[in-house]
């Protein structure tokens, strides 16, 4: 049936600078909520977050969406470095000085947002909706406070005494969505191009680097979130990409 409802508040701020004297860049930031009664993607609820529980009382489902983003920064910027021939720092060099010291530019793209929210599953199967498990609802404040826990593994939480504060949906009941949130996430992909000009006319080869997670920043994902697994409630299973790099030659004319 047509149950499901959502809504969206945000804010953006946003400053560019348009290509000049070899500088541009782009700085967002978005401040936002998003709610509804029924979503999935992007984040780890998957089904247990598209679905309704409670046909009956659709509301009760509500809360942030499993896509919601409180807080999201995205830069960009492109840099050619000073030096070389017509530019601002050994503007008179010699042909195969400037063939070393000219060309070089810096670009990259920088990324950061809090964490997605997420739900705890319980241990029941149907016991609401014939096809989605059961919920955790939370019975008593949680902390969370990210870092290694009292079993010396990366969580979301400092001890799985976390999963005590966590009761299972009974039968009839709706299951706590939001209740949670994963991981923040922080990326930085950085590129180094230099080019070298030939003999023709708008014709030259360019060597890039390029660094995808630059720094190797680690990025926790896919938090054991189950009433069934109380030993590792909260721990990490998983990491998005480390650090990737990859080199290119082009010949541009």
């Amino acid at each position: 049936m047509n149950a499901g409802n959502a809504e969206f508040h945000g804010a953006t701020i946003s400053i560019r600078r348009a290509y000049n004297s070899g500088l541009a860049f782009d700085f967002n930031y978005t401040f936002s909520h998003s709610i509804d009664n029924a979503s999935a993607a992007e984040g780890s609820a998957a089904l247990d977050g598209a679905v309704i529980q409670n046909v009956f009382a659709p509301g009760q489902f509500r809360g942030s969406s499993d896509f919601d983003i409180r807080h999201n920064i995205n830069a960009n910027v492109i840099y050619e470095l000073p030096f070389g021939r017509n530019k601002k720092l050994l503007s008179g060099a010699s042909g195969w000085l400037d063939q070393i010291v000219g060309g070089w530019q810096v670009s990259s793209i920088m990324r950061y947002r809090t964490g997605l929210p997420t739900v705890v599953q319980g241990n029941y199967t149907w016991n609401t909706n014939y096809w989605q498990n059961s919920l955790g609802i939370m019975t008593a404040p949680v902390t969370q406070k990210q870092g290694i826990d009292s079993n010396g593994n990366p969580s979301l939480f400092a001890s799985t005494d976390v999963v005590n504060s966590f009761a299972d949906q009974y039968p009839g009941q709706t299951g706590m969505r939001a209740a949670l949130r994963l991981a923040a996430m922080t990326n930085f992909d950085i590129a180094v191009g230099k080019s070298f000009r030939l003999p023709w006319e708008g014709h030259r080869i360019q060597f890039r680097a390029e660094a995808f997670n630059a720094f190797n920043n680690v990025n926790f994902i896919k938090p054991s979130l189950a009433l069934h697994a109380p030993a590792t409630f909260g721990e990490f299973t998983d990491t998005m990409a480390p650090r990737v790099m990859q080199f290119a030659l082009r010949y541009e004319f």
